[in-house]
């Protein structure tokens, strides 16, 4: 196990927070680690009528155009599930009065200890207060079947983590329904 002996913050902004750590090996050892700490992530995969909602936007580090599951960060104070309605509200203009959480997971435990929650959304319906996009949002909703969105996924649209578990659980309870 390796211990923790200092920590120096390189930078921070609203959405993360850059650390260098020196750390303790199991040798006795020191070495050098980089820590991206961020507040997390939610996400929803919000199904109706045997179809998914997918929200195509562009990914700058990527350079593409993507299509991912409704996510967004955890603000400070917030729940997992809070936020999940929260976003699912911005970028798409619904909500839902079935909420199960699906999944918790690490985005890239080698150097973050950033997680993300995923839920699925069921009976959906236009919110009681909408809530606009963010400041530079830009997405748009996409209702895509199973097999329409593994095919998003074999063209590379599906690319991100989130939304390639997402898919996969997708497809395990259809597996489990069927």
């Amino acid at each position: 196990m390796e211990k923790i002996e200092g920590r120096q913050q390189i930078y921070q902004d609203q959405i993360l927070t850059l650390s260098q750590l020196t750390v303790r090996l199991e040798d006795d050892t020191m070495a050098k680690r980089v820590l991206v700490h961020t507040t997390g992530a939610a996400g929803v995969l919000a199904i109706s009528q045997n179809k998914a909602l997918f929200v195509r936007q562009w990914r700058t580090p990527l350079g593409q155009e993507t299509l991912e599951l409704p996510a967004g960060k955890i603000n400070p104070g917030e729940t997992p599930l809070e936020a999940a309605k929260r976003e699912l509200n911005e970028e798409a203009q619904l909500a839902a009065d079935e909420w199960a959480p699906l999944t918790h997971f690490y985005q890239s435990a080698g150097f973050s200890d950033a997680e993300s929650t995923l839920f699925s959304a069921r009976h959906l319906h236009k919110p009681a207060e909408q809530r606009s996009q963010d400041v530079g949002e830009f997405v748009t909703g996409e209702w895509l079947t199973l097999a329409e969105a593994k095919q998003a996924q074999a063209d590379g649209l599906i690319c991100d983590a989130k939304t390639t578990l997402g898919l996969a659980l997708w497809e395990l309870q259809e597996v489990h329904h069927a």
